[in-house]
């Protein structure tokens, strides 16, 4: 189940990439703007969850985000493979009561920025590269029961992993192809090292939902 809280432009090439490398059938929910209870008829068929990023806040009161929510909670009590970026990842943090708030007195910043992947990480090892980033907010403290996975020297807390269920957070849009790259100014010299770095971190993800067992009950 891709999720895509868009709010100005779906993100249709991201979730196609995505779903070309899944090892298992995608469905793909756009909750913002089209029907968010898309998401009750197929959670229980779900092997896997990635929510991505929106230009919503997880302080907003939309009822949507509601939804997302309840999806979310059955997920984590069934043992899905869950990923946010960007918004996911604060959204996670936000729900298991990490602090999310700006970060550059609300200024959005965009560009390719170097991070650290540790050994918590999803990777599982130690990684460095350069990754996509468009957001103004962040977690600035990291929910109980995870672990600072990624970090850089911009942001802390880049990246999160829960440290006993398959739950992971990363700021930065490891999902981005080039037409999101092109839409906020990203040159192919950058682009190019962050999709390949990128997709080596959604490649372990998606390589999860073929390994890890869960409950359909």
């Amino acid at each position: 189940m891709v999720i895509d809280p868009f709010l100005i432009e779906p993100e249709i090439q991201s979730y196609n990439h995505i779903s070309s490398r899944s090892p298992v059938p995608t469905t793909y929910h756009l909750p913002a703007l089209f029907d968010p209870k898309s998401m009750d008829k197929v959670i229980g068929e779900t092997c896997g969850i990635i929510l991505m990023g929106s230009a919503a806040s997880v302080h907003d009161k939309h009822e949507w985000l509601s939804n997302i929510h309840s999806i979310m909670e059955q997920a984590f009590a069934r043992g899905i493979p869950t990923l946010g970026i960007c918004f996911g990842h604060q959204f996670i943090a936000h729900m298991f009561g990490g602090t999310i708030d700006y970060l550059w007195n609300d200024k959005k910043k965009r560009g390719a920025r170097s991070v650290k992947l540790n050994s918590h990480s999803i990777l599982g090892e130690s990684a460095e590269g350069n990754l996509i980033y468009s957001h103004r907010e962040g977690v600035t403290s990291c929910p109980e029961n995870f672990d600072i996975s990624i970090s850089s020297k911009m942001v802390k807390i880049d990246g999160i992993t829960h440290k006993s269920k398959p739950i992971w957070g990363i700021q930065p849009h490891i999902e981005a192809t080039q037409a999101f790259a092109k839409r906020i100014g990203i040159s192919n010299d950058k682009f190019q090292p962050a999709f390949q770095f990128g997709t080596r971190i959604l490649d372990r993800f998606l390589e999860k939902l073929v390994r890890v067992p869960y409950d359909k009950n």
